[in-house]
């Protein structure tokens, strides 16, 4: 069941209603997300885990990759597993944040699809399509929650545990608040709306700690960060028009610095950062032949619709995709693909 979109970022009636009574019905619940958590997927998981735990609800918590160091601080993260069982308890139901595809939640997409009995889905990324038809055979009953005008997942499952009326404590706050910090870009970015800012001093007034918070996101970062970024910010170039911002990380870089992949988290902001720049991004490659490349836009240019060309996603200013590619290659196609579409919008304007 996929719910209609409301625009004020506030969920209310009968979508808000049918997505809480599922999870109320769940007795057992796997909780996951997509590849490569961030703040927002890791702060849902645990703020919607910690409630349901609250509820004698019995909760596994999966993710394939790791949590990241910046964020083991979240109450709760040491229940984060990168196993599963071999099979699915009967009667789970699959919780899953901050993702609406299902190659987005890796190597084990398709057995926790389809062993469990109910799916539902939270999310604020753009709607890609039904979640269970997207792996063929699944015919489980599948209720989504995707809310793209909302700023944070973590934000949907506090309305969720608001139309519950289950209790919000220090722990939950904590982490619901986290999740938002991290996707308004610690209240920068232009989904910063007043029912961000509403909602954070909510969470605040639960028990959440601003400055703990971001103690560990922005000052605990480990030596290697810092080697690579300086690495990095002298490749920075500029398009002639200084339109497009470009940075990258070479294996050469990762090898001198010790850094890791996890490590650039948000490198593409130092190239959005320069005055002139409309789109930022950042390319690296950890390994020889697979490159992963982060877009950051600041006003009117759709990054997403760059992203999905070359088989990625994300929102309007934030996307990113991965290419089995040399660095080089990816960085050409990429530049030439965006100078296209600069100069289709100029000609356009011109119109």
């Amino acid at each position: 069941m996929q719910v209609s979109l409301k625009t004020d970022g506030i969920i209310v009636g009968e979508e808000l209603k049918t997505v809480a009574g599922a999870l109320d019905r769940s007795e057992r619940c796997l909780i996951t997300c997509h590849v490569k958590p961030d703040g927002d997927a890791l702060g849902s998981m645990l703020g919607l885990a910690l409630a349901l735990m609250d509820q004698d609800k019995k909760v596994t918590l999966f993710s394939e990759d790791t949590v990241p160091e910046t964020l083991r601080f979240l109450p709760g993260a040491h229940h984060i597993s990168q196993e599963l069982p071999a099979r699915l308890h009967g009667g789970t139901t699959l919780v899953v944040l901050d993702c609406n595809e299902p190659q987005r939640l890796g190597r084990q997409a398709r057995k926790m699809i389809t062993q469990a009995s109910t799916v539902i889905i939270l999310d604020h990324h753009l709607f890609k399509g039904d979640f269970c038809l997207m792996e063929s055979g699944c015919t489980r009953p599948c209720f989504s929650l995707i809310r793209p005008d909302i700023f944070a997942t973590g934000a949907i499952v506090f309305q969720i545990l608001k139309e519950l009326q289950w209790p919000v404590s220090e722990e939950i706050a904590m982490n619901l608040y986290t999740a938002i910090v991290t996707d308004t870009g610690s209240f920068r970015h232009s989904n910063t709306t007043a029912h961000a800012l509403q909602t954070a001093g909510e969470l605040v007034s639960l028990g959440a700690r601003p400055y703990l918070v971001a103690d560990n996101l922005y000052q605990s970062y480990p030596l290697r960060r810092l080697k690579l970024l300086q690495m990095a910010l002298s490749t920075l170039e500029l398009t002639p028009d200084g339109k497009i911002g470009l940075l990258q990380a070479t294996p050469e870089m990762f090898q001198s610095s010790g850094a890791r992949e996890r490590d650039t988290d948000d490198f593409v902001g130092y190239a959005r950062c320069v005055d002139t720049v409309e789109v930022a991004v950042f390319l690296k490659e950890v390994s020889s032949g697979e490159v992963a490349v982060s877009l950051r836009s600041k006003s009117y240019f759709n990054v997403a619709e760059v992203a999905r060309h070359f088989g990625g996603g994300g929102h309007f200013h934030a996307a990113g995709f991965r290419k089995k590619m040399g660095l080089q290659e990816v960085r050409k196609t990429l530049l030439d693909h965006l100078t296209e579409s600069f100069s289709n919008m100029a000609e356009k304007a011109h119109d």
